[in-house]
């Protein structure tokens, strides 16, 4: 495992609102989107300067429908957002802020939308509250189907869904009986359902592909399972992962995991939290960030990768400050902390 260099990262302050309530984060171009769910009144969206932390500008009002915005996916220089006590998709020019279009109406069968992907024209929604996945055209808006068969196994109702799209394929995460669905991207036919106990799926939560292999987190068993995207087989399962993993993005040969427990270890053997990489080839752990901020967040920050880094986003367990920290992807040091 390498070890990183220490520096002083800069540390940039912009105003509290823009991180409060961190749920969702995207990086677009230069700019850093993150999606801000207030769990009970409008949310909003903050974009920020990747390039100096300075706060952009504060998307909200009630014409994007932003009532609880809790996921976000990328296509081009257009920034989706699912909403999800709104029962609603909304769609924003990620270059100047504005609002595109909000995506609602029984045709759609948007139901407490909680995760989202998009690509190939095509964007993707798992519907927590509906076990079902809607797909709708990125050009026009339109529906363009909804999966809900039971061959498809998208029972998302207890556990909050995951889905990426890569390719000609999309995965969707099935929490509640530990499974993976890989489903045609152009056909929405379904491709396989994998549920083998080998793969030891345990609360699939996340997942991300990369380097033609998909990388699934099982948030109960904090482990990896890490799945040859061509032909469904099992390539390892990475075990025992620092702390509880919740996150995880592709990277340059391989992947960038959020890890948290939120409270140490009694014995003290192991920090609150950290920012890991694994190898694509190895499954190894190529290095483990455990100091600030990471060590001291609440569990369940976010990260995105984009702009040449990784971003994360977290809150101090002591001081419940929020905070956006920027890692070089390449080399591993912490760049910068940009604090709410």
């Amino acid at each position: 495992m390498r070890t990183v260099a220490r520096r002083t990262a800069r540390t940039v302050r912009i105003p509290w609102r823009a991180l409060a309530h961190a749920d969702a984060i995207a990086v677009v171009g230069n700019r850093v989107w993150v999606a801000n769910a207030s769990y009970g009144a409008s949310g909003w969206l903050a974009e920020i300067d990747a390039a100096t932390g300075t706060l952009v500008r504060i998307v909200s009002g009630q014409r994007y429908g932003l009532a609880d915005p809790v996921a976000l996916a990328v296509d081009g220089n257009t920034l989706w957002v699912a909403d999800g006590t709104g029962d609603a998709v909304t769609e924003v020019n990620a270059a100047t802020g504005a609002l595109i279009r909000v995506i609602a109406g029984q045709g759609y069968q948007l139901a407490d939308p909680g995760a989202i992907a998009a690509g190939g024209g095509h964007v993707w929604v798992a519907n927590a509250g509906l076990n079902a996945v809607t797909e709708i055209d990125a050009a026009t808006g339109a529906v363009v189907r909804v999966i809900s068969a039971p061959r498809y196994r998208l029972d998302t109702t207890v556990y909050p869904p995951a889905i990426t799209v890569a390719g000609n394929r999309v995965w969707v995460t099935d929490g509640n009986s530990d499974a993976l669905t890989e489903i045609d991207a152009t056909t929405g036919a379904l491709i396989r359902v994998i549920a083998d106990r080998r793969y030891q799926l345990n609360g699939p939560d996340a997942i991300a592909v990369t380097d033609g292999r998909a990388w699934v987190v099982n948030v109960d068993s904090s482990s990896v399972t890490e799945i040859d995207a061509a032909t469904g087989a099992l390539i390892r399962v990475i075990p025992r992962l620092p702390n509880v993993t919740f996150g995880i993005v592709a990277g340059s040969g391989g992947a960038w995991l959020v890890t948290n427990l939120g409270v140490k270890a009694v014995d003290g053997s192991r920090p609150d939290g950290s920012v890991a990489e694994l190898s694509a080839a190895s499954g190894r752990l190529v290095r483990n960030m455990g100091g600030p901020p990471f060590r001291s967040a609440i569990p369940g920050g976010e990260i995105a990768a984009g702009s040449g880094g990784i971003w994360v986003t977290g809150v101090n367990f002591y001081t419940y400050r929020a905070w956006l920290a920027e890692i070089d992807a390449a080399t591993g040091a912490l760049l910068r902390v940009i604090v709410g």
